[in-house]
């Protein structure tokens, strides 16, 4: 996928996504990708996400005038330009994801954060260097079951680190409606204090062959800006969405 190519014509096509003089000149944080954690010394556990969206999203807001901090893991699509205001910082495990966003987000002092990293729930605990024998399956399940921990929440953590940060957060679900779907975003907006969590089901996706998505606003916002739940219908409307959502919070 040619992500700036996509992003050229989404400029294009939309006839409006960015208002000519109208510079956001903020700082945002923009994470993508899917977080990877080691199993052993020779396999690693990961997901699906290929990072398109984020990349998306972080060239539109780069294209806005903002200055866009990139955290990505280092399989994620990545912005293809040279410029100074796009800071790319390429990162493999959740404590590593953490701890540079935690870093950023403090000493930049960043307006918004788009949280859209798909990021692992386990990780593995191992103190010393091994490779689990492929010959012995049981052996296998029985070192994961032991060394296997749950990661710590980045998005319950981003408003902690700096409470006035406008919070773009994401659900991805399998198999759930959208009444569903939409209970669990402002059980995250109530939970992690974000001002929009967007949320989709891949089970959906697949049977509309498109990237539907729920938009739910926080209360907040929605007295702030007079706007409504909404759904988007592939990643360009997405990202135009949280563009278009960002340039207001933020002027």
């Amino acid at each position: 996928m040619n992500v700036a190519k996509d992003v050229q014509l989404a400029m294009n096509v939309d006839g409006g996504t960015i208002i000519e003089g109208k510079k956001m000149n903020k700082k945002i944080l923009v994470t993508s990708g899917g977080t990877q954690e080691y199993i052993d010394d020779f396999r690693i556990l990961t997901n699906i996400s290929s990072g398109t969206l984020g990349c998306l999203t972080a060239m539109k807001l780069r294209e806005a005038g903002a200055e866009v901090f990139y955290v990505c893991s280092k399989t994620s699509n990545q912005p293809r330009i040279c410029d100074p205001l796009m800071k790319v910082f390429g990162i493999r495990s959740v404590s590593e994801a953490m701890e540079m966003m935690k870093k950023v987000i403090i000493e930049e002092e960043i307006d918004a954060v788009v949280h859209a990293m798909a990021v692992s729930d386990f990780t593995f605990k191992k103190d010393k260097d091994i490779k689990c024998k492929s010959t012995d399956p049981e052996a296998f399940i029985e070192y994961m079951r032991q060394t296997i921990a749950v990661n710590p929440k980045i998005i319950t953590q981003i408003k902690q680190w700096r409470p006035e940060t406008i919070l773009v957060g994401f659900k991805f679900e399998i198999g759930l409606t959208k009444e569903e779907l939409v209970s669990l975003a402002k059980a995250s907006i109530e939970k992690n204090g974000c001002d929009l969590v967007i949320a989709n089901d891949k089970k959906e996706m697949k049977r509309l062959n498109r990237h539907v998505a729920q938009f739910v606003y926080s209360e907040k916002m929605k007295q702030q800006l007079n706007v409504f739940d909404s759904e988007a219908y592939d990643k360009n409307d997405i990202s135009n969405m949280i563009l278009h959502f960002l340039q207001e919070v933020l002027k």
